[in-house]
């Protein structure tokens, strides 16, 4: 479990962080509206501020309510994110239609309901060693098959999905939280730094919009505001945020490549669409399932 005051003060405590950080975004975009050269980057970035809004009032608000809400808004979000990467992965191994992608779906969603009743660090640390040797396998089996095609769809966004809802499921919630409110922070200034001072792209492959120095801007405004809010909110060592902040941000990266990859691979730009600007609904939480698996991992295995 994570330290802090109880899981109710921990769970307001970030939702308010993740609003605060809203807040924070309109700032930023109002003060580069206001600078003529950089006028044109504002108003690029705000309609995708306004979606960030709803995204961001959802999650916050989910967490607030909690209870069954907040469990019932978390299962949809695994089946509807399986469905998607089912959708366009399982069609590469000749498994084509609807009702597979679903059947695929459901079974993540089952399994998550099956972790939740193991104790965290087995159900992690099971979830880890699966990964490990699914990348093994996965590196020996027949491309363009159907068992490298379901294997695929297990390592991402399976097991990283059924860990991060089994989390919620087992009363883990507030680390999915933490995870949201720091992929946020990492992802909107690497989005901002990348349209001011992107030059440098570094996986021109997968994800050709992202930059070195957005990337750099990112990493670098996540350490700082996790090491604020960990100190204030928490009385965490700023070391020790810092050092979170930084694992979280490579997860942040690993889980947006992912998803890249399934994408690139099936030869669509975007999972089926659920928002403007922002594509399907794994394009909005591939990093956040990426690093909330990974941070809940961290807590039970440290």
């Amino acid at each position: 479990m994570m330290p802090g005051p109880g899981m109710v003060p921990v769970v307001t405590l970030l939702a308010l962080a993740c609003l605060a950080l809203l807040a924070v975004g309109y700032a930023v975009v109002g003060a580069l509206w206001l600078w003529p050269r950089s006028r044109a980057v504002a108003a690029g970035v705000f309609p995708i501020l306004l979606t960030e809004t709803l995204i961001v009032g959802v999650v916050a608000g989910a967490f607030l309510v909690g209870g069954w809400l907040l469990l019932a808004l978390l299962i949809l979000h695994s089946l509807r994110a399986g469905f998607e990467a089912a959708r366009i992965t399982l069609p590469r191994g000749g498994i084509d239609g609807p009702l597979p992608a679903l059947a695929a779906a459901l079974a993540i969603a089952v399994l998550s309901g099956l972790a939740a009743l193991l104790p965290l660090y087995l159900m992690t640390g099971g979830a880890v060693l699966l990964l490990v040797l699914g990348i093994g396998v996965f590196r020996r089996v027949r491309p363009g098959g159907a068992p490298g095609a379901v294997l695929e769809l297990a390592l991402f966004p399976g097991l990283p999905l059924i860990v991060f809802t089994a989390a919620a499921l087992g009363g883990e919630a507030a680390w999915l939280l933490i995870a949201f409110l720091l992929v946020e922070t990492f992802d909107s200034y690497a989005l901002l730094g990348g349209k001011l001072f992107g030059r440098r792209k570094v996986f021109p492959q997968l994800s050709p919009r992202k930059t070195a120095e957005g990337l750099a801007v990112g990493a670098a405004m996540l350490v700082l505001t996790a090491a604020l809010a960990g100190y204030l909110l928490f009385g965490f060592p700023v070391h020790l945020s810092a050092a979170v902040a930084l694992v979280t941000g490579a997860l942040t990266v690993a889980g947006d490549l992912a998803a890249s990859r399934l994408k690139r691979a099936a030869g669509v730009k975007d999972f089926p669409k659920v928002l403007p600007h922002q594509g399907g609904l794994l394009d909005i939480t591939d990093a956040w399932i990426a690093a909330g698996a990974g941070l809940v991992a961290l807590s039970a295995l440290s």
